[in-house]
């Protein structure tokens, strides 16, 4: 392309920088005042020496030299810049036609000539000519860098992906508040409905559950107090538990920092501080039965009055209430029935519900075996002897019973129940029941004990249940009515409904 307007062909070269080398006076001043209106900066130096000089100090876009000069050539001046800078475009202004200049420069990659003496028109031209011929060359190296940047963007997505995915835990990525990556056990933790909602952009961010102690979401993130960050998220086989771990990293050389989130499964952890809780507040319900017997059997009244059965037991009564925490009324409130008698909605078989729990826990219920062992054991204790401390014994395994399956966060309603009834039997005063009572008492006692064992075979044995929560609705009616036997609403109780309704 020809262009010979001045003021075209400096929008081309009004950014470039040029070493011009040139030893005679006349034909540098001449040429300068051309070179610096076209150029940006231009650096002038006599001869090869001083441009080579020159050259060393910066980067030039452009050097235009000539080649017979004293000290050193152009030629010879080119050959040591050719060393380390094989590509920058050359000019060669000359009077000579000599062969042996011509091939050398030709070796040397020279880009263009400009004869003596120099027209401006043919001047212009070249540098027209060159300025494009950088133009191209500048958009051909960013174009390289660009494929280059976006094969090494692919090489990094790979990197992050081959290293998330061999992350056992969950994790996800965001980049300015948006999903970057996130792994396959990320998607494990989810229904897919879930997740695709999620991804939409729907119900306001991941599906955690909103309960006290836990975060909602990633936004609300401490990173003042790691222990705060937890989360927990139901599904259908029951509840697990993650403590999040925020970092913060740079990915495909990016400005912007990236944040990774880590979910690590606590959920056995915190069924082991529910169990070690458990078992601390069984030890507490003993020493408090222990101080409470022992008060009622070392305080005898005194021979010195009378004192009628009933006063005793009042004044026993009234002897360790400083000492005893409020004791558990056997009248049975509306929240205590509402929660006895909630039911579950969604069904879950015993073989999803299985598949779902660590190795762990599996390991810590076959504590139920013994269990079911000891409930049975107590049980025909009680057909044979009808007593109260029976009943107080059976009242310490229900509870540890309880204890036990309130590590599965999906039955902690059914844990409540068994609980429930276990401080009923605890709290029976020494005296007596009738024996019409006692027998339904022992009668559907024993049921529950048939009931429990049916349950964890069919559980966690079998696992042949069609749904985990089929006991529920059975035990809780059965806990319901031993509670009200034994509660002061008993007499009012219709005789018509001594016979039991067993559901």
């Amino acid at each position: 392309m020809r262009i010979n307007d001045t003021a075209k062909i400096k929008e081309l070269t009004k950014e470039l920088v040029i070493l011009y080398v040139e030893d005679e006076e006349d034909i540098r001043h001449q040429m300068l005042s051309l070179l610096r209106i076209l150029f940006k900066e231009v650096y002038v130096a006599s001869d090869g020496f001083e441009g080579l000089s020159l050259f060393q100090k910066r980067y030039y876009d452009l050097i235009i030299t000539d080649i017979q000069m004293p000290n050193m050539n152009g030629l010879d001046m080119v050959q040591h810049i050719r060393l380390t800078h094989p590509n920058i475009p050359i000019i060669i202004t000359t009077a000579f036609s000599d062969q042996e200049y011509f091939i050398r420069s030709i070796d040397l990659k020279i880009d263009k000539y400009l004869l003596k003496p120099i027209e401006e028109g043919r001047a212009k031209q070249v540098f027209s000519d060159i300025a494009w011929m950088i133009d191209d060359r500048k958009k051909a190296k960013e174009y390289e860098l660009q494929q280059l940047q976006e094969r090494i963007n692919r090489l990094s997505e790979r990197i992050v992906a081959q290293i998330t995915e061999s992350y056992l835990s969950p994790c996800i990525i965001y980049t300015n508040d948006t999903v970057r990556y996130f792994n396959n056990p990320f998607c494990a933790i989810f229904e897919a409905a879930e997740l695709q909602r999620f991804l939409k952009g729907e119900n306001g961010g991941i599906p955690f559950d909103k309960r006290s102690g836990f975060i909602a979401s990633l936004e609300e993130y401490d990173s003042s107090d790691p222990s705060k960050n937890r989360i927990s998220v139901s599904k259908r086989q029951g509840r697990k538990i993650y403590r999040i771990v925020r970092r913060e990293i740079h990915i495909d050389n990016e400005e912007e920092q990236s944040l990774i989130y880590f979910f690590n499964d606590i959920t056995l952890e915190e069924y082991q501080k529910i169990k070690i809780r458990s078992y601390t507040e069984i030890l507490e319900e003993l020493v408090i039965q222990t101080r409470y017997r022992g008060k009622k059997v070392t305080a005898l009244p005194s021979p010195l009055r009378e004192t009628s059965a009933k006063d005793y037991v009042e004044e026993n009564r009234a002897a360790v209430a400083a000492e005893e925490p409020a004791k558990t009324k056997l009248k049975i409130d509306d929240e205590e029935s509402r929660l006895l008698r909630r039911s579950h909605v969604n069904k879950t078989t015993a073989a999803e519900y299985v598949s779902e729990l660590d190795y762990e826990i599996l390991q810590e219920l076959q504590e139920l075996d013994e269990l079911d062992d000891d409930l049975k054991e107590s049980i025909c204790l009680l057909q044979e002897d009808a007593e109260i401390d029976g009943l107080r014994q059976m009242a310490i395994q229900l509870e540890t019973y309880a204890h036990e399956i309130s590590m599965l966060f999906e039955f902690e309603d059914l844990a409540y129940a068994i609980r429930s009834l276990a401080k009923v039997l605890e709290k029976i005063e020494d005296i007596s029941i009738d024996t019409k009572n006692m027998k339904k008492i022992i009668l559907l006692l024993s049921g529950i004990q048939s009931d429990l064992g049916d349950w964890r075979r069919h559980l966690f044995v079998t696992q042949s249940a069609l749904d985990i929560h089929y006991l529920d609705s059975s035990l809780f009616s059965t806990c319901l009515q031993i509670e009200l036997i034994l509660s002061d609403e008993s007499n009012e109780i219709d005789s018509a409904e001594d016979d039991l309704v067993l559901f």
